[in-house]
């Protein structure tokens, strides 16, 4: 099945500091790329959109995708600087949102219909035309601005996915519940309820396996109990992108 996954581009710029030492370690970021590039390592085919600036940054984010691989073709450089995700000691810092604010630019003929992976990093034109076409599966991560899909009519074979909090403002199918585990409907896996240290972007690594197993047609069962499993082990390791250092251990059909 071809996957069309829509969202933002970031640098990730992650900060730790302990005593007199300092060290800042750099990867993709975004959850729609880091999303397209899990599934991508997986050995779907995969189709990525999203907006990139012409800047130092852009030349750092093309070379690691074009090391795994990834195709860029749906990739638009735009006049502006590239989205910069700044984090210290696992904190949120700064959001510098850069070209990920303007329209995406799709060439709609390319679009396979099949599956789309859509997350509210767009802007609000943008998420509202991709919403609006005929798709045979749809997941939509309504991430931390579920406030963009407010007066949007959301397609009825959408699954939506999000923390505790977002489904409190939109409510979810799938809602990760931290070191709770997650749910999808009445189906419930418990996690190892633990507070792990390095949490930014386990979210995303729940998303990449959990839409891998429903695609491979695992139950809701197992394919929240991956997830789960995954999402928590990427919580022990400092940086973003944690999918590569992750991969050898999981038993999951991968490329």
């Amino acid at each position: 099945m071809k996957i069309d996954v829509f969202g933002a581009i970031f640098l990730d710029r992650y900060i730790y500091e302990e005593e007199d030492s300092t060290q800042v370690v750099e990867s993709i970021g975004g959850s729609g790329l880091s999303i397209a590039l899990g599934l991508h390592l997986l050995g779907h085919d995969v189709r990525f959109y999203g907006n990139i600036g012409q800047d130092e940054r852009k030349d750092k984010i093309l070379n690691e995708l074009e090391n795994n691989c990834f195709p860029i073709e749906g990739i638009s450089i735009k006049s502006g600087v590239t989205g910069l995700f700044t984090a210290k000691n696992d904190k949120l810092e700064s959001v510098e949102r850069g070209v990920n604010a303007e329209e995406l630019t799709i060439d709609m003929e390319l679009l396979s219909g099949e599956c789309a992976v859509i997350t509210t990093e767009l802007n609000k034109i943008s998420l509202q035309r991709i919403l609006s076409l005929s798709w045979e599966k749809i997941f939509l991560d309504i991430g931390p601005r579920p406030h963009m899909l407010d007066d949007i009519i959301l397609p009825e074979n959408i699954i939506k996915i999000g923390n505790s909090k977002e489904n409190e403002k939109s409510s979810c199918h799938i809602v990760k519940l931290g070191p709770y585990g997650a749910k999808w409907g009445n189906t419930v896996v418990g996690g190892s309820n633990e507070s792990l240290p390095y949490t930014i972007g386990a979210g995303d690594l729940f998303d990449t396996i959990l839409i891998d197993s429903t695609l491979r047609d695992k139950d809701k069962r197992k394919a929240l109990e991956l997830a789960v499993k995954y999402a928590e082990e990427s919580c022990k390791m400092q940086g973003g992108f944690k999918f590569e250092k992750l991969k050898d251990k999981m038993d999951l059909k991968s490329s």
